[in-house]
């Protein structure tokens, strides 16, 4: 009974321990040191106001302040922990953008929510501040950069995004997503100050920041962007290279006047070179063409205002000038009435409808003032060049290559007696440099002086002389028909400033027949005084060789009587000569003659006395050997000179007749062979 009623006592106690510890796990919290601890008012507290989402002071529902870490009484069961959450980390190359579940409504027109309450939530960390403060629901314009943030994860939703980078060589063009609306005319919204290159957008909406697409851009680097406010696309940066110029149009700005067709840029320092487009705006900049280009370098341009082409430099060379066309400037017409009342000249042509005048800098028209050699940042809108050489150009009508570009045809001109010939002619001319403004005014180019002016004069100077001249007079006179022809050429160009340096008569074809008929006259007359000549010639030669036939008779006669002695010297000396030859050739002949007879005799004494004595030594071998042994004696010769043998150089025999027997053969065959060996020894 005892053990009964102790076990009931312990199971109870066991129960209240567990009923203890239960109740004191709801009513103290530990939360980590890396986390909050999200609560829940259920049963006792004041009802939310309407509209509202998360409660506060006491307010029955999810609460919007959250437990810290550390250990925290709740008073369960009215209010308990439903959820722990770590901490947000925002990483070095995030951002953290915030949309609120609960707060004040958001205006309407806005889209994302004005952060009134930003001195107070500590970056979102007090919720309750945030929605006592007059917080705005919804995606929030303030944002989280790196660190590491205690954020209520149902009032406040986190998304992370990259921060914003700008390549170098590249621009980050903007778009502002809200704002205010940009007003008619309006392309670009204007410059806004303390947005730190969009980075505040709160300072961007607080400051009347515009929707669209901004005159501001941002320059190579990392930015804290929020991406939904602000869209930022990359273009490129304007590189211009060193034999380049930048020429700019504007797409916003004041308009042109009704007459120009290039707008004056403001001063380039105002807007540094177009890189800060509020400056060109405020500078008074107008819209259009501008004349001011940009040199080689890189630029930061907002593409959305300025656009940029790129055009080569204006190269003048050597032995050229740069005659400038302007576009823009102050109406010409001023400088004329100026330049007349003075006593100047104010010559003038139409181009095109217009009338252009060589005018002082600062004037539209033909500047009188000249480019000369080197490289020029010339905007071709705005001034057009025309290059002019000033050294000496030749222009030539001629058959023939010419180191003119494209010369002319010979002229074809009739003669005063009808024949028809072409004339080939080389014109030499030059431009002076400060004659070129007025050679362009009125020609527009070298080469319409060339076609234009220069081709008919000439070509009808040479018409007018060739028919005032017959065809052989013309090409007789040739050096002063040429000398006229300059002369008119040279007068007839100095009202267009152009100094002629010479006019030529380089080739002259007359008529085939014409030629013909010219030769064979010109040779008959040849003809005529050559035998007039070879008369006199022949008559004065007859007279010579008479007085030098007379002054020469002593001298052949003197020749032939020294010739005769000669002569005969000359045959007593031959014949002396010849008896000498055969008295020679005789004694040498019967000497020959005589040591060949004695060589003859001797050989043949020697052959007898060698027949005698060999027969003499056949009959003595007869008659000791008889006839049978000398041919046997013979043969044997004949075998020995031929090197055969026909017996062993070593012979052993053995028999019944040997005291050793066959063993003594074979001795006497070892004996003989070692007695050989020895004989071919010493032999050698």
């Amino acid at each position: 009974m005892l053990e009964t009623i102790a076990y009931v006592y312990l199971g109870a106690a066991i129960i209240g321990l567990l009923l203890l510890y239960w109740l004191g796990s709801r009513w103290f919290v530990n939360v980590g040191p890396t986390q909050i601890a999200i609560t829940e008012r259920r049963y006792w507290g004041k009802e939310l106001e309407a509209g509202r989402v998360f409660a506060t002071s006491g307010e029955v529902g999810i609460q919007a302040e959250y437990l810290n870490p550390g250990l925290h009484f709740v008073a369960w069961p009215f209010v308990s922990v439903i959820r722990r959450v770590e901490f947000v980390t925002i990483g070095p190359d995030e951002l953290g953008v915030v949309t609120a579940t609960d707060g004040a409504t958001m205006p309407s027109g806005r889209v994302f929510a004005e952060d009134k309450a930003g001195e107070h939530h500590d970056n979102f960390q007090n919720p309750v501040a945030f929605l006592n403060q007059g917080g705005v629901r919804g995606k929030q314009l303030r944002f989280l950069t790196n660190g590491t943030f205690k954020i209520h994860p149902v009032l406040f939703e986190v998304e992370k995004i990259p921060k914003t980078r700008i390549r170098e060589g590249a621009i980050g063009i903007v778009t502002a997503a809200d704002g205010l609306a940009l007003e008619q005319g309006q392309l670009l919204g204007k410059s806004i100050q303390g947005h730190d290159n969009f980075q505040k957008a709160e300072i961007f909406l607080k400051n009347a920041g515009q929707k669209g697409p901004q005159i501001d851009f941002l320059r190579p680097g990392t930015y804290n962007i929020f991406s939904d406010m602000f869209r930022v696309q990359l273009a490129d940066a304007a590189s211009i290279a060193e034999d380049q110029i930048g020429v700019v149009d504007a797409k916003d700005g004041q308009a042109l006047a009704k007459n120009d067709v290039v707008a004056q840029t403001p001063d380039l320092k105002a807007h540094n070179s177009y890189q800060d487009g509020q400056g060109f705006l405020d500078a008074g900049g107008m819209r259009g063409p501008q004349d001011a280009v940009l040199r080689p370098g890189r630029y930061y341009i907002n593409p959305f205002l300025f656009s940029v082409t790129l055009r080569p430099l204006t190269v003048i060379r050597q032995g050229e000038v740069g005659v400038l066309i302007s576009n823009m400037g102050k109406d010409p017409d001023l400088a004329l009435r100026v330049d007349a009342a003075l006593g100047g000249e104010h010559p003038s042509s139409e181009e095109g409808g217009r009338q252009l005048h060589v005018v002082p800098e600062g004037y539209r028209g033909i500047q009188k003032n000249v480019l000369g050699p080197g490289k020029y940042n010339i905007n071709p809108l705005a001034f057009s060049v025309v290059v002019v050489p000033t050294t000496m150009r030749s222009v030539e009508w001629s058959k023939t290559t010419s180191t003119n570009s494209n010369p002319f045809d010979p002229f074809t001109v009739v003669s005063h007696d009808g024949f028809e010939m072409q004339v080939e002619v080389r014109c030499q001319y030059r431009v002076l440099p400060e004659n070129a403004p007025y050679v362009i005014q009125k020609l527009g180019s070298i080469e319409d002086l060339e076609r234009n002016v220069i081709h008919p004069q000439i070509d009808g100077i040479f018409r007018a002389q060739v028919s005032k001249s017959p065809a052989i007079a013309f090409q007789q006179n040739r050096a002063v028909e040429q000398a006229g022809a300059e002369e008119a050429v040279r007068e007839d160009l100095k009202k267009y400033r152009v100094e002629v340096v010479s006019v030529m008569i380089t080739n002259i074809l007359l008529p085939e027949a014409l030629m013909r008929t010219t030769q064979q006259k010109n040779l008959a007359e040849q003809e005529q005084s050559m035998f007039d000549a070879k008369k006199k010639a022949e008559e004065r030669r007859i007279e010579f060789e008479k007085t030098k036939a007379q002054a020469d008779q002593q001298g052949p006669l003197m020749k032939a009587q020294v010739g005769i002695e000669i002569a005969d010297h000359e045959a007593k000396q031959v014949q002396k000569r010849a008896e000498g030859d055969a008295a020679r050739i005789r004694t040498t002949a019967a000497a020959e003659a005589q040591k060949t007879q004695q060589i003859g005799d001797a050989e043949a004494s020697i052959i007898r006395a060698k027949g005698e004595a060999q027969a003499k030594a056949y009959r003595e071998q007869v008659e000791a050997l008889t006839a049978q042994g000398v041919t046997a004696v013979e043969v044997v010769k004949a075998i020995t000179a031929a090197g055969l043998k026909i017996t062993p150089d070593v012979m052993v025999t053995g028999g019944d007749g040997d005291k050793n027997g066959p063993s003594g053969a074979l001795v006497n065959l070892l004996l003989a062979n070692v007695v050989q060996s020895q004989v071919k020894q010493q032999a050698k």
